[in-house]
């Protein structure tokens, strides 16, 4: 199997800056419910299956991505938003809310392939960084693949920080 390079990156969540770009009003970033778990899973998992820098990656990811939503979905609390065009869920970001983890995106910003480049992916990062600022936490990590277009467009907005990091999708802990 190909080396994967990953890249974490870091906000100060004290520090977060206004968004820079501004979504259409046909656009809503709201919470999760329980009952979108499953809608949620697909959007999350195609955004990923059909991004080609991901493909080579998917099966190491696959099983991990999973257990990550479901954890997202255990809480009292859905821990995880969602971005809607209508009634359509078009992109989610699942957030582990415990101050002391290694990685708080769990899944990133999603967005489907037909909605992206419209900034909703910043938007979707801006407004997961302020929900996990409400939760206590003061620095938030994102880890992804170096090379991506997250980590090339996305991950760096907002004031963040990267470094190279070691990371085994299979044996990580959130």
């Amino acid at each position: 199997m190909k080396l994967v390079r990953w890249t974490r990156f870091s906000w100060a969540l004290a520090k977060l800056p206004e968004p820079r770009t501004v979504v259409d009003s046909h656009y809503h970033i709201r919470a999760a419910t329980r009952e979108e778990a499953d809608t949620v899973r697909h959007v999350v998992m195609s955004a990923f299956t059909l991004d080609s820098a991901w493909a080579d990656t998917m099966l190491l990811l696959r099983e991990w991505i999973e257990t990550q939503l479901e954890e997202s979905f255990s809480h009292k609390g859905v821990h995880c938003l969602v971005v809607t065009h209508g009634s359509r869920i078009i992109g989610a970001s699942a957030l582990d809310t415990n101050p002391a983890a290694e990685n708080h995106l769990l899944t990133g910003p999603c967005i489907l392939n037909e909605y992206r480049s419209r900034g909703l992916g910043s938007a979707l990062l801006h407004q997961s960084l302020l929900a996990l600022r409400e939760t206590g936490v003061e620095r938030a990590f994102g880890i992804t693949k170096e090379n991506v277009p997250a980590a090339k467009f996305v991950y760096p907005k907002y004031n963040s920080m990267s470094a190279p990091v070691e990371f085994e999708p299979a044996m990580a802990n959130s």
